[in-house]
């Protein structure tokens, strides 16, 4: 019996009722997903004739649709971590048809990134179905932030590598943060999302150095 003005909780859908049971096909196709976009990255969009540089988008959305997807934190940040995993072997893999001589060596550090990185977009992608505004506000900032730094790098610091870069990079990396703010419902959250969106922009515009030095070193660099 139910006490009054309270109301039944209601049942479990079969899909969530079906995640629960079932823990291991959404890391899979979050893998999947995520190789998918990382050879994508490395065919189309990471150019042989120009400076290397590939897109934010296709390595982050997976990871973050793969924890919307989940049913609870814990699987939304594991979905994630392989779905940017998929995302830096898919790259391995598609840099092999192109004529650019990557940097294998590189590859270590982008798995280092993919685990903790990985791990916190799909955490954060979780958050972005949370009952509560703020929190979902928050984690769309600070996913269309991280979307959102080669842009403004771009078109404000004018770095050398993001100069010889490709423009389509952008659009596509605007595209997808424009899909993040759809993925965050109410109107008051999306625009308290891109307010605040400034300042993590700001934030891994700064961190991007740190990850190219990281890069650097893991390339061999001394």
């Amino acid at each position: 019996m139910h006490g009054l003005g309270e109301s039944p909780q209601p049942p479990p859908s079969a899909l969530r009722g079906f995640r629960h049971r079932h823990p291991w096909p959404l890391p899979l196709a979050a893998a999947v997903l995520g190789a998918m976009c990382g050879a994508l990255s490395a065919l189309y969009v990471f150019k042989p004739d120009e400076y290397p540089a590939a897109s934010y988008g296709l390595f982050v959305v997976p990871a973050v649709l793969a924890g919307w997807a989940a049913s609870r934190p814990g699987p939304a940040s594991l979905a994630g971590m392989t779905a940017l995993l998929g995302g830096v072997l898919g790259h391995f893999v598609g840099v092999r048809f192109i004529e650019y001589a990557q940097n294998d060596l590189e590859y270590r550090a982008w798995v280092v990134i993919a685990l903790a990185f990985g791990a916190l977009l799909g955490f954060m992608g979780h958050r972005l179905r949370d009952g509560e505004p703020l929190r979902r506000a928050t984690a769309a900032s600070l996913v269309i932030g991280l979307l959102l730094a080669p842009v403004h790098l771009r078109y404000s610091v004018g770095t050398h590598a993001t100069e010889h870069a490709d423009p389509r990079i952008y659009v596509l990396d605007l595209c997808a943060a424009a899909l993040v703010l759809l993925a965050c419902r109410g109107l008051a959250p999306r625009a308290l999302a891109l307010a605040i969106a400034v300042p993590f922009t700001l934030l891994f515009s700064t961190l991007s150095v740190f990850s190219s030095v990281l890069l650097w070193r893991a390339g061999g660099g001394i």
